[in-house]
């Protein structure tokens, strides 16, 4: 039985793993483990967009925009700055705070996508995705498994991509 990631580079026709990752540097600059889902996921994808539509951060420890350490902290530091922006979220708080949304992607329509870091094991951490209206859905399935259903015929509600697109272009930097 495949995996949700090999299933989705079949689907996306991606040859090329990314590579390895410092996940205890990673794990560390976050203060928390990752998914070991999403650790499968960046050893054969890393930063990347799928079918135009959705971005997943890098597994980095450097704290810049398009890596999930950067992107967490840049959402906090927001958050402790700005009461409205830090209520966007209600009811849930954003990462580090107990419980809070820790994220790891965004769509091109404007909706981020997290984890709820409920729970010791982050392997049973639910997805949340918020819409850029502030509409917010709960899904108990991995990264890759998101993205498969997203590009699928089917979808993932309001997620699903219907440009008949399955790709991936992996992201270098920011520039």
């Amino acid at each position: 039985m495949s995996t949700w990631t090999e299933r989705l580079a079949v689907a996306v026709g991606w040859e090329r793993p990314r590579g390895d990752v410092e996940w205890e540097a990673v794990e560390s600059s976050l203060g928390s483990p990752l998914p070991s889902s999403y650790k499968s996921y960046s050893k054969i994808f890393g930063w990347g967009e799928f079918s135009n539509s959705i971005e997943v951060f890098a597994a980095s420890a450097d704290p810049v925009p398009g890596s999930i350490v950067g992107e967490c902290r840049r959402r906090d530091e927001l958050a402790d700055m700005d009461d409205e922006f830090d209520s966007m979220y209600a009811p849930f708080k954003l990462f580090p705070r107990p419980g809070g949304l820790l994220i790891w992607g965004a769509t091109q329509r404007g909706a981020s996508l997290f984890w709820e870091t409920v729970g010791e094991d982050p392997d049973t951490w639910p997805i949340v995705a918020i819409t850029e209206d502030d509409r917010q859905f709960s899904f108990q399935m991995e990264v890759s498994e998101f993205i498969l259903n997203c590009i699928s015929r089917d979808g993932v509600g309001p997620f699903a991509i219907r440009n008949g697109m399955s790709s991936f272009e992996p992201i270098d930097s920011y520039s």
